[in-house]
């Protein structure tokens, strides 16, 4: 009775399931009994609708505690530490080794992170800001982290950081002028021409945005999991 009373959808789709039998047994009604049928029906559709849309909401609502539950057990994974002496060598977790790496390999302040924030429309790129994306792609090819929230969080970069630097080789090539940048290979040059390479761009951005986003996002879970200071 619970479900009933507060589910607007379950009231509706009783009623008109009451409704359309107690129809169906006047016997002076049973020459309408298609009309009444088709109005049921779409009283019924109705209803349904009204269970998707409740359904969606709900979906909504438990992923958004599921964000939180995760968010608050990383805050609980950093309490309750023991106390060391500065004077003592402490033993980083492999999982805290990872993480530094890969915020040494791809820094925000500076570097390719820094500059795709500031201009992520790829008129050039420099090379030197382009290696280190790509170590991190070779060197965390088979790499995973202990911590659920962690690991999602890696993979995540690891994947958007992969296909960036797949578009980087393959959409790219180096400046004659100056072959330490790249610029993306010009209309010209293409088989589909400048519509070619404007899809190319736009592919570009999106990945670069996405790239950028997951580095911070990766960046979050490390600080709430003490993996770095």
């Amino acid at each position: 009775m619970d479900f009933l009373t507060n589910s607007p959808a379950a009231v509706t789709f009783a009623v008109l399931s009451v409704l359309g039998i107690v129809l169906f047994l006047v016997p002076g009604l049973h020459a309408f009994a298609w009309i009444i049928g088709l109005i049921l029906s779409l009283g019924v559709i109705a209803a349904l609708l009204m269970f998707h849309g409740e359904w969606r909401r709900a979906q909504i609502q438990i992923d958004s505690l599921r964000q939180l539950l995760s968010t608050e057990r990383g805050r609980l994974d950093t309490m309750g530490l023991t106390p060391v002496d500065e004077e003592e060598e402490v033993t980083q977790l492999p999982d805290e080794e990872r993480a530094q790496r890969i915020l040494s390999l791809l820094p925000d302040s500076s570097g390719l992170v820094q500059s795709l924030r500031l201009d992520a429309t790829f008129g050039t790129l420099d090379v030197d800001e382009l290696d280190p994306l790509h170590t991190f792609r070779d060197e965390f090819a088979k790499s995973s982290f202990d911590n659920p929230r962690s690991h999602t969080a890696f993979m995540n970069l690891y994947r958007s950081a992969e296909a960036l630097s797949i578009w980087v080789n393959e959409e790219t090539r180096p400046l004659a002028a100056d072959t330490t940048k790249r610029e993306i290979s010009p209309g010209d040059s293409r088989k589909g021409g400048w519509r070619e390479y404007t899809e190319a761009r736009g592919r570009g951005e999106n990945l670069g945005d996405r790239f950028v986003s997951a580095r911070w996002d990766f960046k979050q879970a490390a600080l709430e999991l003490g993996l770095v200071a």
